[in-house]
């Protein structure tokens, strides 16, 4: 009996005003369940009542903890963690982070890591552009390539805007020197910068220049590289947000 009646002013509720409320009379949405039955019978929930509502609103929001969620999902943690389980791992070259804003709550995809390569022959010169989706205003740089001797090189810079600025390089057992040039164009860009791994073991795929190299930030999102080598080289740019 009790069950009829509860199904008979759901059904008032939905016909009478098109919303339907699970556990109040009052519903606050299109679809309002006030899980711990607290709420009152008229005006809105305060905010401990909401803590345990779930709501949709008729523009298609749900909010669980509020009953008024202005995003598509609006959680009211009432600082406690949440849980998701059984996600599946990824890993790739790109990656994107969700992270939280402090202020107001929302949660957005934030771009930490893009890579890409570019293969240049020797002297010649290539640009690599990063779209604007994987913009990364400032972070870390890292240039790598290898040959078929087994060697790796590896360098890394900082960056902010068109600054750009050395940190270390090694190629197998040897590390890289740098020197910085001026900016070209009567001040457009970064400074240029040439690497050189003195000493390198000859290999099938290059003497001991093949590794040398320039780089340097003609606008803010792009990078510019000289081979300065005897072969062509493959140059792996990663850039990470610090």
């Amino acid at each position: 009996m009790k069950k009829r009646i509860s199904i008979f002013c759901i059904l008032i509720s939905a016909l009478s005003y098109a919303q339907v409320g699970i556990n109040t009379t009052n519903p606050q949405a299109v679809l309002h369940v006030d899980g711990a039955k607290d709420n009152a019978a008229s005006g809105a929930p305060t905010a401990a009542q909401q803590l345990n509502d779930f709501v949709v609103t008729s523009a298609g929001n749900v909010g669980i903890g509020t009953a008024n969620p202005q995003k598509k999902l609006e959680i009211d943690a009432n600082n406690t963690s949440l849980r998701i389980t059984n996600l599946p791992q990824q890993i790739s070259n790109d990656q994107e982070f969700m992270t939280i804003n402090n202020l107001n709550g929302d949660v957005v995809a934030t771009r930490y890591v893009y890579t890409t390569s570019i293969t240049i022959q020797p002297g010649a010169n290539g640009t690599v552009t990063i779209p604007a989706t994987a913009a990364i205003p400032n972070g870390m740089l890292v240039i790598k390539s290898n040959n078929t001797c087994g060697v790796n090189m590896i360098t890394n810079f900082i960056y902010s805007d068109i600054s750009l600025g050395y940190a270390t390089a090694i190629a197998g057992n040897v590390v890289g020197t740098s020197t910085i040039g001026p900016i070209p164009g009567g001040g457009s860009g970064s400074g240029v910068w040439t690497v050189k791994f003195p000493s390198v073991a000859a290999c099938s795929t290059g003497n001991g220049t093949q590794f040398d190299y320039t780089v340097s930030k003609p606008t803010a999102s792009s990078y510019l590289i000289v081979n300065n080598g005897n072969v062509a080289r493959t140059y792996f740019l990663t850039i990470f947000r610090l």
